[in-house]
């Protein structure tokens, strides 16, 4: 399931190439950064259920969580793709001044530095 997912996301990648622009795929890219930074609350909730209580919620929460690891594990590759197209200091400056998570990451970083 994963080699299709995986196929899927590259062929719509490769077929997007030709009529992409910098600014379509900044929009994309913080959109996958939205839902990305949406989905962590969720690995840690399930990471947590996954270690504690009885084995078949423990279960069901690790069947839970790989699903969602398998979903941001495709979306981290779409945001390879995108970054593969462009400069990469062009690009992350044009995403920190068009996407407002973008710029909130690396203030963030800046802070921690």
């Amino acid at each position: 399931m994963k080699k299709l997912i995986l196929i899927t996301l590259i062929f719509a990648a490769f077929s997007s190439c030709s009529t992409s622009t910098m600014e379509s795929d900044a929009q994309k890219a913080c959109e996958l950064i939205a839902e990305t930074a949406e989905l962590m609350p969720e690995v840690i909730q399930l990471g947590l259920k996954s270690s504690f209580g009885d084995e078949e919620s423990k279960k069901e929460s690790r069947k839970k969580l790989n699903k969602v690891k398998s979903k941001m594990e495709s979306m981290a590759l779409e945001l390879a793709i995108i970054n593969k197209k462009y400069n990469e200091y062009e690009f992350q400056a044009y995403l920190v001044d068009n996407c407002e998570l973008a710029k909130n990451s690396k203030e963030m970083d800046e802070g921690l530095e």
